[in-house]
């Protein structure tokens, strides 16, 4: 990863410090992190899921509502968005360190998403329905955008255009509506101690169904954790909410972004 160089408005605001290129994570953005601060480099005009401009607008909006970073700085230029903010302290959910107390993880991760989901849905002016979810599926198909070698075990060998296919033939007939995350996997959600320090990550958060949530997490859970743990975060969510079927779509979907 090359060195970070800010602009200059950036630099006037953000102290001197030396920044730390980091690696987890898949959020299609540049990330560099000093002690107190967060800067996300993107490129301008990419195959992006969603713009730092974006990002910037939803934790502007979750800020005071759930925990998240603050911005501290927003910058464009021909080439590039620059993203600064507060570095929250802890550890990802997705470390080594974390994972020696996958219980832990797994009761706090159900507490933070149940927390969110509860935000009053007239409230959160981001929509991330499937009518919009699955158009812009649609043009990262077309654009030849979609990492098909990254696809989950069960559908290597798949075509993204497959994919969306599958996703228009089995669409849930409802959407059960709440203000979602929208990448709710492990590195997303910071842990520091006994509790969660925030979310991350947020540029595709929005009014969407909470199993486009619960799928991701439940996926992620699987992978760091295991089976057993997926499944209680399941149960401590609260099955009442769960759809098999429904986690299987979000699952499904998300192979395209």
């Amino acid at each position: 990863m090359t060195p970070l160089t800010l602009p200059d408005p950036l630099r006037r605001v953000l102290p001197a410090a030396r920044w730390e290129a980091v690696t987890e994570g898949c959020s299609g953005a540049g990330v560099w992190r000093s002690q107190k601060y967060v800067v996300k480099v993107q490129e301008r005009g990419g195959p992006t899921v969603s713009t730092l401009l974006q990002e910037r607008e939803r934790l502007r909006w979750l800020w005071g509502r759930v925990p998240v970073p603050s911005v501290v700085g927003y910058e464009i230029t021909p080439t590039h968005e620059y993203l600064a903010m507060t570095r929250l302290p802890g550890l990802p959910m997705s470390h080594p360190d974390a994972a020696l107390h996958p219980e832990r993880v797994t009761d706090l991760l159900a507490r933070a998403l149940r927390e969110l989901h509860a935000l009053p849905v007239r409230e959160c002016p981001f929509n991330m329905s499937l009518p919009v979810t699955l158009r812009l599926a649609r043009e990262r198909v077309r654009a030849g955008a979609v990492d098909e070698a990254d696809f989950d075990d069960e559908r290597q060998g798949w075509s993204a255009a497959e994919v969306f296919n599958e996703l228009v033939r089995t669409r849930p007939g409802t959407e059960d509506i709440v203000v979602t995350h929208g990448d709710a996997c492990l590195p997303n959600v910071i842990l520091n101690g006994e509790y969660v320090e925030g979310f991350v990550d947020v540029g595709r958060a929005g009014l969407a169904d909470r199993h486009a949530d619960l799928a991701l997490a439940w996926r992620s859970l699987r992978h760091n954790l295991g089976p057993e743990h997926a499944e209680r975060f399941l149960d401590l969510y609260g099955r009442a909410w769960v759809d098999e079927r429904k986690l299987a779509y979000y699952r499904l979907l998300d192979e395209l972004f």
